[in-house]
């Protein structure tokens, strides 16, 4: 049986680890609040391609502000008109959980494209915190520690583009 977008929540809340399909493939998402979850995802770092950084993944530009301590202007922009995944690293985050900006202040952030994540992050309430994977399977010590999948996984995962967003606007890329 499959769980609904409510049950997922639910499991984020007590503190899981959920393996989310979206554009990009496989991600694991936990609450970015709960110091354990958070400790738990930490853990799955050697999972990380070269170039990709643990990210908040949110809802919409509304959310932006919550997670990032100063935006330029052109962040709201270069979020809601991304057409492909884009994730952009900012100077300074905040309200997540301590142990993820304990060595680098610095926050990734990426809007969710598909549609069933985006409802699944309108029902939690607030972002995910989410390991990409950008891969179609899940490596088994990634499986183990999930309690449940949800959402659909593209034929071909689309790379998103990493790029560095500063406080005065400037702007290098990471990946493109």
């Amino acid at each position: 049986m499959t769980a609904s977008i409510r049950d997922i929540a639910y499991q984020l809340r007590q503190g899981k680890l959920i393996a989310l399909a979206d554009e990009t493939g496989w991600c694991v998402a936990a609450d970015p609040t709960n110091e354990a979850a958070v400790a738990q995802l930490l853990t799955l770092r050697e999972f990380l391609s070269p170039h990709q950084r643990i990210t908040v993944l949110i809802k919409n530009t509304d959310q932006l502000g919550m997670y990032v301590a100063k935006l330029p202007d052109v962040a709201y922009d270069l979020v809601e008109f991304a057409e492909n995944p884009l994730t952009v690293v900012y100077d300074q985050g905040k309200n997540v959980a301590a142990t993820l900006l304990d060595n680098d202040p610095t926050i990734a952030v990426r809007r969710a494209l598909a549609d069933d994540v985006q409802r699944l992050i309108g029902s939690f309430g607030r972002a995910l915190l989410v390991i990409p994977l950008e891969a179609l399977k899940l490596p088994a010590a990634v499986d183990a520690l999930v309690t449940e999948r949800f959402g659909t996984l593209p034929g071909m995962p689309k790379w998103g583009r990493i790029m560095r967003l500063g406080t005065d606007g400037d702007v290098s890329f990471i990946r493109k």
